[in-house]
């Protein structure tokens, strides 16, 4: 198949790089600043061992990589760089003639933009529970994680884009519903990430420190809030069984929870940009997502509000990140301030 996988994230690097291997027609659009749009061989690490992909066509130009049109558009950028991306794609050609389109961000609105401009006939989403990274400064070598997999929602489609990222090597092929995958992928996303990512601390520390797990609790707590008004049934991830930790917020004493998920602590994936300064955030959706969510059902949802709110100032350069370093009282301040209007 003729495939477009549009994003310079090192897990579009990884898809470009394996369905390229596996004898498919692959474009990779990397057109957002990176040293692999300048390369044509990538270094693909798992565990001990590592790959060399050559002769991978690699472009920065949208309309260059849309000439011919692909069968797939695979969107493997940051949700904050969906909406322009998809845009571009929908403009290129009448709505019959468009290609089938997988998007991989993360949270809640990324298949609400697909489906708004292209058709739902057309549009899917994966949550992947694996991690990616650059293996070094120069984006030539990436690094898959030894843990997780893929999940892909119930639509026609799913078991091509399934045996596709089987190929790519992210495991066995898993379906759900649509909105239950949604709020599971935001669930599982919300734990030690946005408030260490906003006050550049440890994930460990969220849990240790009372008044930093005060927010975290609060956070978890409106978020199953969301999830239970809108009776939502969540589903299994690879790696994560987010049913269960579901429960474990509902059911558990505040201090046992803390015990039971600093156990299961990951690196918090809204930092990335705030350090790379790309002057975005995808907090808006996950905290936002609950917050937006909340306030349609008359629920409060102060502490996500702030979280997006603050997350999102910071991407995009209206407030200094060091401002909220070591400043938990400001953080405070702000969500009590939220609390009397959220």
């Amino acid at each position: 198949m003729r495939l477009l996988i549009w994003g310079a994230s090192p897990l579009g690097g990884w898809l470009a790089a394996r369905l390229h291997h596996s004898q498919h027609e692959v474009t990779w659009l990397a057109d957002t600043p990176t040293n692999a749009s300048l390369t044509r061989a990538l270094v693909l690490v798992t565990g001990q061992t590592h790959q060399k992909i050559e002769g991978l066509r690699i472009l920065t130009d949208p309309r260059e990589a849309l000439k011919p049109l692909p069968d797939w558009v695979i969107f493997a950028m940051p949700g904050w760089g969906l909406g322009r991306a998809v845009t571009q794609l929908a403009m290129t050609a009448a709505p019959e003639k468009l290609p089938y389109v997988l998007s991989l961000q993360p949270g809640i609105g990324s298949l609400e933009k697909l489906t708004s401009l292209l058709g739902a006939e057309k549009s899917l989403r994966v949550v992947i529970t694996r991690q990616f990274t650059w293996a070094d400064v120069t984006h030539q070598s990436i690094l898959m994680g030894i843990s997780g997999g893929f999940v892909v929602s119930e639509h026609p489609q799913s078991a091509l884009v399934g045996k596709l990222l089987q190929q790519a090597g992210l495991g066995s092929p898993h379906t759900a519903p649509v909105e239950s995958l949604g709020w599971s992928d935001v669930f599982w996303r919300l734990h030690a990430n946005a408030l260490p990512s906003l006050l550049n601390i440890s994930p460990a520390a969220v849990y240790t420190d009372p008044a930093l797990w005060e927010i975290e609790y609060r956070q978890l707590r409106e978020a199953i809030a969301v999830i239970d008004r809108l009776n939502i049934s969540l589903v299994k991830l690879p790696g994560v069984n987010v049913p269960r930790l579901a429960w474990q917020v509902r059911l558990l004493p505040p201090r046992w929870l803390a015990r039971t998920l600093k156990r299961r602590v990951g690196l918090p994936s809204l930092r990335d940009d705030l350090e790379q300064q790309s002057g975005h955030s995808d907090a808006a959706y996950l905290n936002g997502a609950v917050a937006q969510a909340a306030y349609g059902l008359q629920l409060s949802a102060a502490v996500n509000h702030v979280l997006a709110l603050s997350l999102t100032d910071v991407g995009e350069g209206r407030v200094q990140w060091s401002h909220y370093h070591n400043n938990l009282d400001y953080l405070q301040t702000l969500i009590r301030v939220a609390s009397r209007h959220v």
